[in-house]
């Protein structure tokens, strides 16, 4: 017996590309963190950095997808014809989760991304105290003209 056709209301759409999108970015802010971290300094280049964040970016992004999409498959809130709306457990527990998204976000931006700040500064500024060439004096227009 076949399945009656669903139609998915905008409202579910929306949520969906809403959540879709921030475990988007929270994804690869969190894989290109961590590239950027097993990454030696000495070999570390923007090419290199951008080609190894695409490469995990669309390797995982698949996989995330089609299980997102499946997940979504076996929610019935948001469909139209659909027997039975979300129940409060549900309700619940999407409200919780995306609670949790939003908070590491958050965690990100407010704890984790000032530290990472702090340590570029750093070691910014041991790069400068320990460069030892020598610098060639350039000398000034009226060094030049009263010589």
């Amino acid at each position: 017996m076949a399945e009656p056709e669903l139609k998915e209301l905008r409202r579910r759409t929306l949520v969906k590309s809403l959540i879709w999108r921030v475990i988007g970015v929270v994804w690869t802010w969190i894989g290109a963190y961590i590239i950027l971290q097993l990454v030696p300094p000495a070999h570390r280049s923007a090419a290199l950095i951008a080609t190894l964040i695409v490469v995990y970016h669309h390797s995982t992004r698949m996989v995330m997808y089609y299980a997102y999409e499946r997940i979504w498959a076996s929610v019935a809130w948001g469909r139209q014809g659909a027997a039975d709306p979300m129940s409060r457990g549900t309700m619940a527990l999407w409200s919780i989760g995306t609670a949790i998204a939003l908070a590491l976000i958050f965690f990100l931006l407010l704890v984790v991304h000032p530290r990472i700040k702090a340590q570029q500064s750093t070691s910014k500024s041991v790069a400068a105290k320990t460069d030892r060439t020598p610098h060639r004096h350039i000398p000034t227009k009226s060094e030049i003209l009263f010589v």
